[in-house]
């Protein structure tokens, strides 16, 4: 069927083929079968093609690579060197299961189109026309976007030849260039640029120092995502309108500027006159309160507590993200069986940071209840944990067949207290039994500005937290203090100085969110710092 196919569409595209038009529709590509693998196989264009972690059975016109989600190397499909230039490619894709699809699409290692479908399965779509502008020699390579991406078919690849008349500079800038951060991650994002002639793609640098020169025509920057050297690059495609860096270093200021360029190699030209959009942010100063990836093969100093049944949490060696250790829990044994086992993080003190969060990464296999995570400010650490209170947080989980996937940021942010626990609750019954595995979790917090490495002894209790009336401050002690209630900004907002166990504060005229009660000692010249907030 492939063989007449390539027919019908060699003599349609004769004439096209005939000026420098290319084709590849995988017709000799070898997988048929459910199984991922990878391999190599003649190219129509003359190469040999290879491929990584792809399947055959998800077809468009059979034969069809579909590459893998969450796989060991990631899926790709990578050509051979292929001569006279891209002018411009497209391509059909078809997402083929219930997860997502985003697939990135690179010419000679540089970024030029990515392509999603969501919600679509079975459906097969075009790329559309993606610009590229190689001239000389070049690779195709269709790699999947993250590990989260879903499996997509990709099939009838066409190509045109390098136009020999490069495209002028962009007319003009993006506008609202913007940097925001989060925990060890800066976004960045803007508003592309219009005009008579628009960019095909934009390059950010980045800095840690106030040093970024402008690109140089003819010379294309690589894509350099690591700022552990001080420096990075990201070329993003006209449309995307944002990137970002990540694994990040607290308390550091960065430095990003975005130029926008049309063509590619000896080709690229930038707009560098005038002046181009900058921006700068600092990380927050952030700290780590819990860090399990089980790298030590054990959960300390996560606790599991059996409530129900006899089977428990366990580490299991190597079938973490990556092949790593990870923790593993399932109700079935040779039959499923009733359960409820949590994993417990150890206690953690949220009275000392703002904007807490959590990530973690799961995968489960078989049908049974979801797993769930949950957070308390009044567990007492040993105990049957179902005797307290637990709020339910809101996370991405796992869609099943041991796919690891990242939870995104959940905001703990609303919980406060000197002794906070978060735990995952398990459930089986006797008709079915899931096997969950959690990977990675990572809590953190940050240190609210003005207030660096804050004394914890002397804490008081204040009650009620979160308030929206009167607060109660209890000492339990009787030495002169001078008690100062501090926005997020460091502004005072309440101020006293006394030597009484207790204080009682109205906090009904606050603007809701989070304060802090810093007292210092004059004797000792000791600070303690306890957050308070307001609703």
């Amino acid at each position: 069927m492939k063989n007449t196919y390539l027919t019908l569409i060699f003599v349609a595209l004769f004439g096209l083929i005939s000026q420098g038009q290319g084709l590849e529709n995988f017709a000799n590509f070898p997988g048929t079968g459910n199984t991922y693998q990878d391999g190599t196989f003649p190219g129509q264009d003359g190469s040999t093609w290879s491929f990584f972690q792809c399947r055959g059975d998800m077809t468009i016109t059979a034969p069809t690579p579909c590459l893998g989600k969450a796989r060991t190397p990631s899926a790709e499909i990578t050509s051979g060197t292929i001569q006279n230039g891209c002018g411009t490619l497209s391509f059909d894709y078809m997402q083929a299961f219930s997860t997502n699809v985003s697939l990135d699409v690179y010419v000679n290692g540089l970024l030029v189109g990515n392509v999603t479908s969501n919600g679509e399965t079975g459906i097969v779509k075009n790329s559309g026309s993606i610009t590229v502008n190689t001239p000389g020699a070049f690779t195709f390579d269709f790699k999947q976007n993250s590990a989260s991406a879903g499996q997509v078919s990709i099939d009838n690849i066409t190509w045109t030849g390098y136009s020999s008349a490069p495209l002028p500079e962009p007319t003009n800038y993006p506008t609202s260039f913007t940097a925001t951060t989060v925990p060890y991650r800066i976004n960045l994002s803007w508003v592309d640029a219009t005009g008579a002639q628009l960019p095909t793609a934009y390059i950010v640098l980045a800095s840690s120092q106030n040093n970024i020169a402008a690109p140089v025509d003819g010379v294309p920057v690589v894509n350099d995502p690591n700022l552990a050297d001080g420096t990075g690059a990201m070329n993003v495609l006209q449309g995307s309108q944002g990137c970002f860096f990540e694994n990040l270093p607290s308390n550091t200021p960065y430095f990003f500027k975005i130029f926008p360029y049309t063509n590619s190699g000896v080709n690229i030209n930038y707009k560098t006159d005038g002046t181009a959009p900058a921006a700068t942010i600092t990380t927050p100063n952030t700290v780590t309160l819990s860090n399990q990836n089980f790298s030590s093969y054990s959960l300390a100093p996560w606790v599991a507590y059996n409530v129900v049944g006899a089977q428990v949490w366990m580490i299991d060696s190597i079938h973490g993200v990556g092949g790593s250790p990870c923790a593993k829990m399932s109700g079935y044994a040779g039959g499923n069986f009733e359960n409820e086992d949590w994993l417990i993080s150890p206690p953690m003190n949220f009275s000392l940071y703002i904007n807490e969060s959590m990530t973690f990464q799961s995968a489960y296999k078989y049908a049974g209840p979801a797993l769930e995570v949950m957070i308390s400010n009044d567990y007492n650490g040993t105990g049957d944990p179902t005797l307290y209170n637990w709020t339910p947080l809101t996370a991405t989980w796992s869609a099943g067949n041991w796919l690891w996937t990242p939870s995104g940021n959940i905001n703990l942010s609303g919980v406060n207290g000197s002794a906070v626990y978060v735990g995952f609750r398990y459930m089986s019954n006797t008709t079915e039994g899931s096997t969950w595995e959690l990977d990675d979790i990572v809590i953190t917090g940050d240190v609210p500005v003005g207030i660096a490495n804050p004394e914890e002894a002397l804490a008081p209790q204040v009650f009620p937290n979160p308030a929206s009336d009167k607060v109660a401050l209890n000492y339990g002690d009787n030495q002169q203090k001078e008690i100062r209630i501090l926005s997020l900004l460091g502004s005072q907002v309440f101020g006293t100085t006394t030597n009484a166990n207790s204080c009682s504060v109205d906090v009904s005229a606050f603007a809701k969110g989070v304060y802090f009660v810093r007292t210092f000692y004059p004797e000792s010249g000791k600070n303690v710092v306890t957050k308070l907030i307001v609703r």
